[in-house]
């Protein structure tokens, strides 16, 4: 895991993404949204590498690679970039 973001002890898990790749990944996730209150996400990275910014941000706050995770907090506005070759999805907790 990236940072010292970490789910919450009595997050449970509720839903998961399909895995997206570059060519497959909704424009919704490339531009800045956010989840909902008392909602965290997972952001796990299978290949390549996924940029994570915070609305606003000229750079990133992580880059998420190949086996690496990064938690997302409730309420966050953010959006992601992939490079060419990256693999990911999302895992809700609530």
């Amino acid at each position: 895991m990236i940072g010292d973001r970490s789910l919450p002890d009595d997050a449970l898990p509720y839903a998961k993404t399909s895995i997206f790749t570059a060519e497959t990944v909704p424009s919704k996730l490339t531009n800045t949204h956010n989840t909902k209150k008392g909602i965290w996400g997972r952001l796990n990275v299978n290949r390549g590498e996924v940029s994570y910014y915070l609305d606003g941000e000229d750079a990133p706050l992580a880059a998420i690679r190949a086996g690496e995770t990064l938690i997302i907090q409730p309420e966050e506005w953010h959006f992601v970039r992939l490079n060419e070759d990256a693999e990911f999805f999302v895992e809700f907790y609530k």
